[in-house]
């Protein structure tokens, strides 16, 4: 596969551990590295890093490529770690030939022992270098016991060898940030069961690539300095970094890939749209200025163009974004990605929102014609737990039953209407049954769960409607309203009492969208056959 890291191009990378499902997070470390590329027309990597034999699984990382392509980001090469082994023992040689890694004999036991005592002593944990002062004997004899069990001596970095007295890197979040070498101590690069550990085989394909901007978590920010030693140790390039903050929960707890909700499945079943949730993810922690639009190749033909543009202006403020619009809800990913800048994320905290994604989400809702919303209905949440939603049947299928239903102007009528009123796809489905022929009303005494009204009042209004609204001349929208005005007349009744008695027996239930609209689409046939 051709990297053209000879290129003067930007090149960046998502570089993902197949040991769990993809995290809301790692969505935004990839989002964030996929808007740069475009921004800067470079090229966006998949790659696999899976060196962990043991936590690895191909069924993870058939659901990390799942999960981008459902979210629409595409990449322009893909590499997996597991299939570059033989790359990293050659750089392993050439740091070997240049004096630089010895082996290391000490095991879990003794080092756990060692942070143990660095945690009490309220001390950093550097690694003593005790098995870089091993006689040839002892090394032969730890050597064999290795041996017996299958194992081989861990290979560590000599640090203080490489001859730098600080390690220091521009962030383009962070800033300026410097490390010294002696706090750093000297680290595994591979283990004693031959796994090559992220930071060797992580930097080695970095500068393999010809990674130009490494964007990542800020949790990685002290294994940077590790990278750059390697980088300087095998007279390679230092790549770009940017450290973004990490993801926190309203309760100010970071957001663990063991929570629900920090599941990228979490917010497919609870029927987000995929280019809000980026939308949402791109503004979190981030600040976005209104730019010209452009649209890169790679997106044309398939992007989504949304015709209405909404943005919110935060104006008063000072300095070079004084009297800017920032900008909230894009109307397309390229758009996203042209006023994307990097420099413009925050060092501090991103706070996860989910009431401010589900607002993002209602505004793409209503600026997606219903025509290409019911094409992602049915391509992006087919196979999915909405489907519990709509019990009758799976998204997918419930498209199809509306359109065998309805004529196309009626269908894509209904899904126009329902869009403006709900906030997700899921609530969608869950509505859209009222529309159905089969759909069962349950009009009861246990529907009225208030004191306001009662059910055999509501009742005694359901003959006189259905009478009313029957010898009318056109069936629209007024018509309806005299219809109850009249009901209302002939009984003693309110008018908000007859609008409450037509929706409880064409919905089964006392609050939703404009009864009015939603009997006007049923059409005057079925209005009358769920009244009679």
């Amino acid at each position: 596969m051709r990297t053209d890291k000879n290129s003067s191009g930007v090149r960046v990378r998502f570089a993902p551990s197949p040991t769990g499902n993809l995290h809301i997070g790692g969505v935004r470390t990839l989002l964030f590295n996929y808007l740069f590329a475009l921004k800067n027309k470079g090229r966006f990597i998949l790659r696999i890093d899976d060196t962990d034999r043991v936590r690895s699984k191909k069924e993870y990382e058939d659901s990390i490529v799942g999960d981008l392509e459902w979210v629409g980001i595409k990449w322009d090469e893909f590499y997996r770690q597991s299939e570059r082994t033989a790359v990293y023992e050659n750089y392993l040689d050439i740091l070997k030939k240049k004096g630089l890694i010895y082996e290391c004999f000490c095991d879990e036991e003794d080092i756990l022992k060692s942070k143990e005592l660095a945690i009490r002593s309220k001390k950093p944990y550097i690694y003593s270098g005790r098995c870089l002062h091993l006689s040839p004997e002892e090394k032969e004899e730890f050597r064999s016991k290795l041996k017996k069990r299958g194992l081989h001596p861990s290979i560590r970095i000599n640090v203080l060898k490489i001859g730098l007295n600080f390690v220091e890197f521009n962030d383009m979040v962070h800033g300026r940030i410097s490390f010294n070498p002696k706090l750093i101590g000297d680290f595994i690069l591979r283990t004693e069961d031959s796994r090559f550990t992220y930071n060797f085989a992580s930097i080695i394909d970095d500068s393999d690539l010809g990674i130009t901007h490494v964007i990542r978590g800020e949790d990685h920010i002290p294994n940077t300095p590790k990278q750059i030693l390697l980088l300087k140790a095998l007279e390679k390039n230092i790549p770009n970094f940017a450290h973004i903050s990490l993801l926190y929960g309203k309760d100010g707890k970071m957001m663990s890939k063991r929570d629900l909700v920090s599941n990228i499945d979490y917010y497919k079943n609870e029927g987000y749209l995929p280019n809000a949730i980026l939308n949402y993810l791109a503004i979190t922690g981030n600040t976005f200025i209104e730019h010209k639009v452009f649209l890169d190749s790679r997106l044309r033909g398939n992007d989504t163009r949304i015709t209405c543009n909404t943005f919110i202006e935060h104006k008063g403020k000072t300095g070079r974004n004084a009297g800017a619009a920032e900008k909230e809800i894009f109307s397309s990913i390229s758009e996203m990605a042209s006023a994307f800048d990097i420099t413009r994320t925050k060092s501090s905290s991103a706070v996860f929102n989910e009431e401010k994604l589900k607002f993002v989400n209602e505004k793409w809702l209503i600026n997606t014609p219903a025509a290409e919303l019911i094409n992602i209905i049915t391509e992006k949440f087919s196979q999915l737990d909405a489907v519990q939603a709509a019990p009758s049947g799976s998204p997918k299928s419930l498209m199809s039953k509306l359109k065998e239903i309805y004529p196309t102007g009626t269908s894509l009528k209904i899904i126009d209407f329902l869009k403006q009123e709900f906030k997700t796809v899921k609530e969608i489905l869950e509505e859209l049954k009222i529309f159905f022929d089969d759909f069962k009303i349950k009009a009861n005494a246990d529907n009225i769960n208030n004191n306001k009204y009662n059910f055999e009042d509501l009742k005694s209004l359901k003959t006189i409607l259905c009478e009313n609204i029957e010898k009318t001349a056109e069936f629209n929208e007024i018509s309806i309203k005299n219809a109850i005005k009249e009901t209302a007349a002939g009984s003693n009744k309110t008018v908000k009492d007859c609008y409450e008695a037509l929706r409880l027996f064409l919905t089964g239930k006392l609050d939703g969208p404009s009864i009015i609209k939603i009997a006007v689409i049923l059409g005057k046939q079925r209005v009358i056959a769920r009244l009679s």
